[in-house]
């Protein structure tokens, strides 16, 4: 294979290998459209021994109120709407009205560390898929020993 051949067929592979990278680029960013929503913001601000506490939006759609899910220690804990009256997140121009906070109560749990999360419900594909989305950071908290 002469000099020329041997250059054209580099060529070639380096442009097969730019036009895989763009497809699995496109395929990445298509299916983290699909199964997310990049305007749900959101804090898990308070937990204790009694409840747990938080606020979240969709800034898409700042009207409506999100379905929110409660895990303790990566074990599902209620669910509920973020329907509670926050008027610091309104101050905060998060939304346009005082309610969207989330409460629940702090269910039974042995003596020692925990750690909450709350996911927001991100419907999809038409209704068709449910998949879940981290609002604000992980919360850890001690129930009394």
């Amino acid at each position: 294979m002469d000099n020329k051949s041997r250059a054209r067929l580099i060529h070639l592979l380096i442009s097969k290998s730019m036009a895989e990278a763009l497809v699995i680029t496109a395929v990445a960013v298509g299916f983290y459209f699909a199964t997310t929503n990049p305007n749900l913001r959101g804090v898990l601000d308070q937990a204790d021994n009694t409840s747990i506490t938080g606020w979240a939006v969709d800034e898409a759609s700042p009207s409506a109120r999100v379905e929110v899910q409660l895990f303790i220690d990566d074990t599902f804990a209620g669910d509920s709407t973020a329907n509670q009256y926050r008027p610091d997140v309104h101050q905060a121009k998060r939304a346009p009205d005082d309610w969207h906070g989330f409460a629940f109560p702090t269910p039974q749990l042995s003596s020692g560390d925990h750690q909450a999360r709350v996911y927001a419900v991100h419907t999809n594909g038409g209704g068709s898929r449910r998949t879940l989305q981290l609002i604000g950071k992980p919360y850890r908290f001690r129930i009394g020993q």
